[in-house]
């Protein structure tokens, strides 16, 4: 017992041990990650100091990452690297750096200052003080062709003593072998450098990269292998024998290729994005039948590389570093992943390299590597060690040890830019400005307003946008046609089910004048209505040529929608870069989408259409496609062509005077009926096409003018909006149930995926129990969440019939001046209802109507303006569980306090106007066959309007004037 119990104590005592060596170790890790974070903050608030700058004499964008090449070329004895660059356009230039300026420290020398001695020079403020001086370029030559890529190497045998190398220029066409020669000056002058061509090696297709080499092992010189646009290797060495191999896969899309000296292979990204290793003897056999076609070993990299290079990191290891588009990637040269590295930013270019011997235990692989914004990061192997931004973004990178300063950072520019910097310790701090936190003032921001568009409208002729609207009409014709006959509709619809749908085909031509880079159609209908193909977009458009383009238009929703106006536009950009657009509005056929049915007696909604023309016109005449049915010539009822639910519309038609009237119990499905008596009733409408001698009746047509005696009640207006915000509070309380069950469901298939690895067969009941019924509410929340946003499409489209019935009437209204000021009320009254995922139709709406409510004629000046309170906003959302329900009421809400101010306050003083110039509706009660017309009222607020007699009966006299309106210009005013 007494050992039991000394066994249980010293177990305790590990364990505890454990888990305080635990602890320590967590918060190890965190302590580094947090010193990690800190560090990266800190060196990002560094930059590379700029040591010695200059402008390569191609000024242009000529460059990239092939055009740098920093090497050691053996000119003369002690020297440094040279920087070789080379343009697009076929300038060499050859750069040697010594630092000009003297008092700038050598970095190179040892740190006098730890030994105690005073350093030489002090070093200066301005980071390009160290100019360009003109000894620091050794040669400058023009080719006559351009310069894809360069290298240096033993590629010559005339003098194994020579220690010099030479310079090997690739050409599209030629690859081309130059010695540098350096001739002794005669005087003061000093030396000067010449390119001496050796040989050229004509091409037969163009090239794209080349690598250089000990291939196959030779000792003491290096041959060259040029890659292809094709993907083919053409081999040279320096015995004048040279050969073409292709390799196995298909190489649509060349990539950079190395060469392993330690290993003689050949490493190249395929088009496959793997990373294929080749070996040389494989390459290099001229027997077909013996010669390996597949790589020795592939890795599957997923994304193009950038950029390839190899380094020896030890005696017994050779490594490839890529760098992809997002990744940066190093492979031993057997295959096997070093690392990857996840790169967080967009790269543009890289350099590895090397610290030290690779016979030593101490070197290092460096990574820098170049983001799209100019920082230059340094890794040793996969860990971040230093963070620096560049003076600008590079198109090259790469690493030179010049007179002065070792392992200096080159980095060239696309239009030739060529600077060498160091990774300097001087911060650059930056203080965040202090925010502008005025209040917001409507009538200073309205002040400002209009300056800026009285200054849009000084420098902006509208004389020039007429000549756009022509011109643009003269290069592109566009033509729309809708076939007033109907067939059976053969495209999926949401009517119910028996429901006969029919269509009718739009027919669009375009005729093109001069060539078009881009040409698009586009077809808009309202979202009751259907297309079978809404855009046809076409590239390169041959000049004067002509195409006609078909599409068929049905009903696709089980309710009337609020326009049958369908807009085609053609937007097209010419070769100079020039975008119009131009647009065609067509009518839809009415009998697709009512049909005839019984007229009603009393509806509650009625409006009365006054006619002044010289003619006598009746229900007949102006519905013709309805004759066949047994229409009346003084009433005509019509229903949706799917029926069944009891709504419709009647016309009334007076039995002696030219007046009419609408009425319907459902306000949505008088606005399309109105529209389109309306429209026939002034000619723009026409079912028969009139002839040459009924040109004279379609003149005077035109010339017909219709008033609506007055507007509907503005509780259907507000019913409707109220309507929508309950169906969008719906629809988010089920989105917001289905993310939360779908949670659950992926929470119950990670815990089978848990049992079924434990083998835990009696626990998997419980769980597949659990994936079933989740599944069951998943599926029911999908489906209500479907059903709900129908709904919801369905009273989008009702509350965009009521606005465009708004539309119609102020824009008809008996007693409406001429002027713009009804333009900007009308233009609040669209027919487009649309909610976005992040707001609704009333949160989008409700600061135009503010903005109207609080500037021009409608302010009152009794009345304190409103101010937006954030805070409220912001109060409500933190205080209430559901924030989105809370955005949703307070906005329709404010929505409708505000258009009901609004639009009473417009009825308010046109009724005033309408008493004041003695104008009436003058309707007659016996001038209508069915019963007398009573005054127009609303049952639901009728009450309210006998409490408040301001407001007077449904229908109102319109009448106020332009001078205190805003003059706002319109859109399309202004030039394309």
């Amino acid at each position: 017992m007494a050992t039991e119990r000394t066994n249980t104590c010293s177990a305790k005592k590990n364990n505890l041990t454990a888990a305080k060596l635990s602890r320590n170790k967590t918060s190890a890790a965190l302590a580094t990650v947090l010193w990690l974070q800190i560090a990266l903050i800190v060196m990002s608030l560094f930059k590379v100091r700029n040591w010695w700058k200059t402008q390569c004499p191609t000024v242009e964008p000529a460059y990239d990452s092939f055009s740098l090449h920093c090497a050691r070329l053996c000119i003369e004895e002690g020297e440094k690297d040279s920087i070789v660059v080379g343009s697009h356009s076929g300038q060499l230039c050859i750069y040697r750096p010594t630092g000009g300026n003297s008092n700038l420290p050598d970095l190179d020398a040892e740190d006098a200052a730890a030994e105690g001695q005073p350093a030489q020079g002090s070093p200066s403020n301005d980071p390009f003080e160290n100019v360009f001086q003109h000894a620091d370029v050794i040669l400058e030559v023009q080719l006559a062709l351009p310069v894809l890529g360069i290298s240096s190497g033993k590629f010559t045998t005339t003098n194994k003593t020579d220690p010099r190398l030479q310079l090997a220029v690739l050409h599209p066409t030629k690859l081309c072998i130059f010695q540098i020669v350096t001739i002794d000056g005669l005087a003061d002058h000093g030396d000067h450098t010449r390119l001496v061509t050796l040989y050229d090696h004509p091409l037969s297709k163009p090239a794209f990269s080349m690598c250089h080499g000990p291939f196959g092992g030779v000792k003491g010189r290096d041959f060259l292998c040029v890659q292809h646009l094709d993907g083919s290797l053409r081999f040279f060495e320096q015995d004048g024998i040279s050969y073409e191999r292709t390799l196995a896969t298909d190489r649509h899309i060349p990539s950079p290729l190395h060469y392993l000296p330690r290993v003689d292979c050949f490493v190249t990204v395929a088009p496959s994005w793997v990373l294929e290793c080749y070996r040389y003897q494989d390459v290099a056999e001229a027997l077909e039948s013996l010669r390996r076609h597949d790589p020795i070993w592939s890795l599957c990299v997923g994304e193009y590389a950038l950029d390839l290079q190899v380094h020896q990191i030890s005696n017994t290891e050779s490594v490839i570093v890529m760098l992809g588009e997002n990744n940066l990637l190093c492979v031993s040269d057997t295959g096997k992943v070093r690392f990857i590295k996840k790169l967080d930013y967009s790269p543009i270019c890289f350099h590895s390299f090397v610290t030290g011997w690779y016979w030593e235990p101490g070197a290092r692989l460096m990574l820098a590597v170049v983001s799209e914004s100019g920082s230059l990061l340094l890794y040793e192997s996969d860990q971040i060690i230093w963070s620096a931004q560049l003076g600008n973004v590079p198109v090259a990178i790469d690493r030179a040890n010049v007179t002065g300063l070792p392992g200096a950072l080159v980095t060239l520019g696309p239009t030739g830019a060529l600077s060498i910097g160091y990774l300097g310790s001087e911060p650059e701090l930056f203080r965040v400005p202090a925010l502008n936190l005025a209040p917001f003032e409507i009538a200073r921001c309205q002040k400002e307003l209009l300056e800026l568009e009285r200054e849009i409208r000084t420098g902006v002729d509208p004389s020039d946008a007429s000549i756009a609207n022509a011109a643009a009409e003269r290069d592109v014709k566009l033509y729309v046609n809708i076939a007033e006959d109907t067939v059976a509709c053969t495209h999926p619809t949401n009517m119910p089910p028996g429901v006969a749908v029919e269509m009718c085909q739009l027919s669009m031509t375009v005729q093109v004048e001069p060539k078009l880079e881009v040409l698009q159609l586009t077809v808009t209908t309202d979202q009751a209505i259907g297309c079978s193909k809404d855009a046809f977009l076409f590239r390169d458009v041959e000049a004067r040529s002509t195409e006609r383009f078909d599409v068929w238009v049905f009903p696709a929703e089980p309710t009337v929608p609020a326009t049958r106006t369908v807009t085609v536009y053609c937007s097209y950009t010419n070769k100079q870069g020039i975008t119009r657009v131009v647009q065609k509005e067509v009518l839809l056929p009415l009998k697709l989408f009512l049909k005839p049915c019984q007229p009603s007696k009393e509806a509650q909604h009625k409006l009365t259409l006054s006619v002044v023309t010289a003619q006598q016109t009746n229900l007949g005449q102006l519905f013709a496609e309805f004759a066949s049915d047994g229409v009346s010539t003084s009433a005509l009822g019509l229903q949706p062509a799917g029926g069944g639910d009891g709504r419709k519309v009647t016309i009334v038609a007076a039995k002696s005077t030219n007046r009419f009237r609408v009425q319907s119990d459902e306000l949505g499905m008088i606005g399309i009926v109105l529209e389109c008596l309306i429209g026939r009733l002034q000619g723009r409408e026409m079912i028969d096409p009139p002839s040459d001698g009924d040109a004279p009746a379609r003149k005077e047509s035109s010339k017909v003018l219709v008033t609506i005696n007055g507007v509907p009640s503005i509780g259907g207006l507000l019913r409707s909006l109220q309507m929508h915000c309950e169906l969008r509070k719906a629809v988010l309380k089920l989105e917001t149930e289905l993310e939360s069950t779908t949670g659950q469901m992926r929470l119950f298939e990670r815990r089978f995926v848990v049992k079924l690895q434990e083998r835990s067969l009696r626990a998997l009941d419980g769980i597949l129990m659990l994936l079933k019924r989740n599944h069951s509410s998943v599926a029911k929340v999908c489906q209500q969440l479907k059903a709900m946003r129908q709904k919801m499409k369905l009273a989008q489209i009702d509350l965009a019939a009521i606005l465009h019935l708004f539309h119609l009437c102020y824009t008809h209204s008996a007693n409406a001046p001429g002027t713009k000021h009804l333009e900007h009320l009308t233009g609040l009254l669209t027919s487009s209802v649309l909610d976005s995922t992040e707001q609704s139709y009333e949160e989008m709406l409700l600061p135009v109507v503010r903005f109207l409510a609080q500037t021009g004629p409608l302010k009152n000046t009794g009345e304190q303006p409103d101010t937006f309170d954030e805070a409220f906003f912001y109060t409500a959302k933190q205080t209430n569980e559901r924030a989105a329900d809370v955005d949703v009421t307070v906005h329709s809400d404010l929505l409708q306090q505000q258009l009901q101010r609004l639009l009473g306050r417009v009825n308010d003083r046109f009724v005033a106007a309408g008493r004041t110039s003695g104008s009436g509706s003058g309707r007659n009660s016996v001038d209508f066959e069915d019963q007398p017309l009573p005054e127009a009222h609303d049952e639901e607020v009728e009450e309210a309007d006998e409490a408040n007699q301001v407001e007077g009966s449904e229908f109102v006299a319109l009448s106020s004037t332009a001078s205190e309106w805003v003059n706002y210009e319109k859109m399309a005013d202004l030039p394309l």
